[in-house]
């Protein structure tokens, strides 16, 4: 099932099976540094191929997968606006489905933001695919989530894997149960890896959510993208 509602100028896209919702994947897409225009629709072809996966491997379990249009193609400084889109998508899904849990899953600026909001009292897990996390930013707000971070080593994007490497390592004085992979030599756009992140990912979802066991080693900082079964 497809559909799309229009709240104020941001969007959340669905893709769900029939029945009762037990959890939700929520798909934060990349962006630009600062941007006012729409959203960047490269960006969110990039999280389609992992929302399907999602899709059929949750279905049975009742996990629905939204993925969020910002507003702006931007971060715009103080203005945090893929943050504070995420924000409202979070707060909207607590509304359509009550208090279940919630996977942030972010691409790159998505994943900044995916981090910012990890403090909702909705989110168990958190993913970023190549995630920017400049220096400085909290990880407070991820104690009692569950973390994954895919970076590749060959990424000299404004979202580095140097940075996330150092977010990760203070990071896991507050989130034991996080998990670090790195894709040796992959640039930001991991497209060579991408059926290999994206059953990773889909992985630690569904397991965070309940709906399989976890196959992920906690506490696993800087080690390489695993093999797929």
């Amino acid at each position: 099932m497809f559909r799309a509602q229009r709240v104020r100028t941001a969007q959340l896209t669905q893709w769900r099976g029939e029945g009762e919702v037990r959890g939700v994947a929520l798909m934060l897409p990349g962006g630009f540094v600062r941007g006012r225009g729409g959203p960047v629709k490269v960006a969110e072809l990039g999280l389609r191929d992992l929302a399907a996966e999602l899709t059929e491997r949750g279905r049975a379990h009742g996990i629905a997968v939204h993925l969020l249009r910002y507003r702006c193609s931007g971060w715009n400084g103080p203005d945090a606006d893929t943050a504070v889109d995420t924000r409202w998508a979070l707060d909207e899904l607590a509304r359509r489905y009550g208090p279940v849990p919630v996977v942030l899953v972010g691409n790159s600026l998505g994943g900044r933001a995916a981090f910012w909001c990890a403090g909702h009292p909705n989110v168990t897990g958190v993913a970023g695919i190549a995630p920017w996390l400049p220096s400085g930013d909290a990880v407070e707000q991820l104690a009692g989530r569950r973390v994954l971070i895919v970076h590749g080593t060959g990424d000299h994007s404004a979202a580095g894997a140097t940075q996330s490497l150092e977010y990760a390592l203070r990071a896991r004085d507050v989130v034991p149960d996080l998990a670090r992979y790195e894709v040796p030599g992959g640039s930001h756009y991991l497209v060579r890896q991408a059926a290999d992140i994206s059953a990773l990912t889909t992985s630690f979802t569904l397991a965070t959510l309940g709906a399989e066991p976890s196959a992920l080693a906690a506490g696993a900082v800087c080690t390489r993208l695993p093999a797929r079964a």
